[in-house]
């Protein structure tokens, strides 16, 4: 019975924790640390790209993706080309 009853009670903390940390609130800063922007013709961050992208062609680097805080390329998402709007 004693066995029982230190069986019962860890399920119990066991539950509880779950369910705390369940239903804890996330984190709600959900700032985005990179964006994709046109490359200026001296490499620095432009406009921000849209739904569509407006490169064409091949060439030099049109957009690529800025790191927000430093607006300095990430080296991710490089789309060559010229903007054509």
């Amino acid at each position: 019975m004693k066995s029982l009853r230190i069986t019962l009670g860890v399920a119990a903390i066991a539950i509880g924790s779950f369910a705390a940390f369940s239903f804890a609130p996330a984190n709600t800063l959900n700032e985005d640390e990179t964006g994709i922007f046109y490359a200026n013709p001296d490499g620095s961050m432009g406009d921000p790209v849209g739904a569509t992208n407006e490169c064409k062609l091949s060439g030099p680097i049109c957009s690529q993706e800025y790191d927000l805080d430093t607006e300095l390329p990430t080296n991710n998402h490089i789309v060559r080309g010229v903007r054509q709007p």
